[in-house]
């Protein structure tokens, strides 16, 4: 099997463009000139998407324009009324506000991580390669230590690693804590916090914000939970949380979730428990991306390489993902991507066999016993069918 140089060119024959007059030149020269002088014009922003949510919206910011998400429409800063222009730049400006004061205190620039492995790891880096939040320092705890040494040798001006978890304390003022779960009262309750300085974020999934407030003396608007996933190293993930990061300790917090990528804030933490559920079907999707690659180098025949076909499964996954990303803001829009499938086709055929095995219903099954361990009702072990 030949497959494609895998450059991500495109592949479609060139075709001559009919130019043969002068003036169907200087048109085109003149379109070219338009469009790149509108780029270097046009105003900067950010290469990723910011979300923020709150009780009644949800705030896109892309590239080039801000798309407000409302319960049942959406508008854009292009074709938004004068009130709501005023009321959203107003929004802006606060949050830039609040942003600029917090900063100028000092209470964003030093970042402190309390266990090192994949996550804590992906967070610091994130933080470390942004431009939107001025930080000054990160302090990170050894263990793990090929990841904490990998961090202080990439980025030496700003990460330094301590073996005492109590020097993260008081070197920085925003503390993430990404231990083990039987581990996180035992470690928190040995350090010492400052009420008036510091802020708890933990990173523990099945962590409550009243057992945190009980190991760390800190009163509330100093103790919230995240979840993100390795894609925030990249700015490309999102930051879900857990109260509202509304003033106090809180109010340092968004910008830093922001330049990772997003924030998604829950309203409390029952709705955050069920809203981290899809984080931890992240290595299911692997474990199909694995299967599927395992069934294509079996049948696909002698000439196609392990490589290949994980190239092949991953880049198809790769643009289904974009779809349903460019997609998900919209009420139905994973029902209108199904629907899409051409009647009578492959793809209408796998889901509906998927269906009659039951897969779709297993996979309620599988979110109600994660949702079951992160509320500490169960261990997560599946429920036994009646």
């Amino acid at each position: 099997v030949r497959l494609p140089a895998r450059t991500g060119q495109d592949m479609s024959p060139h075709l001559p463009l009919p130019l043969s007059s002068l003036r169907l030149r200087l048109r085109l020269w003149l379109l070219v000139t338009v469009f790149f002088v509108s780029l270097i014009h046009a105003p900067s922003a950010s290469s990723f998407v910011l979300v923020q949510r709150t009780s009644t919206t949800r705030t896109i910011r892309t590239c080039r324009s801000t798309l407000t998400f409302h319960p049942t429409h959406f508008t854009t800063t292009l074709q938004m009324s004068a009130d709501q222009k005023q009321e959203e730049q107003s929004s802006h400006a606060d949050e830039d506000a609040a942003a600029a004061g917090t900063a100028a205190a000092g209470t964003t620039d030093t970042v402190g991580f309390i266990g090192c492995g994949t996550i804590a790891a992906a967070i610091a880096e994130g933080l470390a390669t942004q431009s939107s939040v001025p930080i000054a320092h990160i302090c990170v705890s050894r263990r793990s230590e090929s990841k904490s040494s990998a961090l202080a040798a990439r980025f030496p001006a700003l990460v330094t690693v301590t073996d005492r978890n109590q020097d993260v304390v008081d070197r920085c003022d925003v503390v993430f804590v990404c231990v083990l779960p039987e581990q996180t009262a035992e470690v928190l309750r040995s350090l010492a916090f400052d009420p008036a300085r510091h802020t708890v974020v933990s990173l523990v999934a099945t962590a409550t914000l009243a057992g945190l407030a009980a190991a760390t003396a800190l009163p509330p608007g100093r103790i919230y939970k995240c979840i993100c996933l390795p894609a925030v190293a990249r700015h490309e993930g999102v930051c879900l949380v857990a109260p509202r990061a509304a003033g106090g300790g809180g109010g340092r917090l968004l910008p830093l979730f922001r330049s990772l990528g997003g924030v998604v804030e829950a309203s409390d933490e029952r709705q955050m428990s069920a809203m981290m559920v899809p984080s931890a079907l992240m290595a299911p999707l692997y474990g199909m991306l694995k299967q599927s690659r395992d069934w294509l180098t079996t049948n696909g025949g002698p000439g196609l390489t392990q490589s290949d076909a994980s190239y092949l499964v991953g880049r198809m996954f790769w643009g289904m993902m974009q779809d349903a990303e460019r997609k998900c803001t919209e009420d139905g829009a994973f029902e209108e991507l199904i629907a899409e499938q051409t009647p009578g086709g492959l793809n209408e055929q796998a889901l509906r066999n998927w269906s009659d095995l039951g897969a779709l219903r297993d996979l309620d099954r599988v979110q109600d016993a994660l949702f079951d361990r992160i509320a500490g009702r169960t261990d997560g072990s599946l429920r036994t069918e009646e």
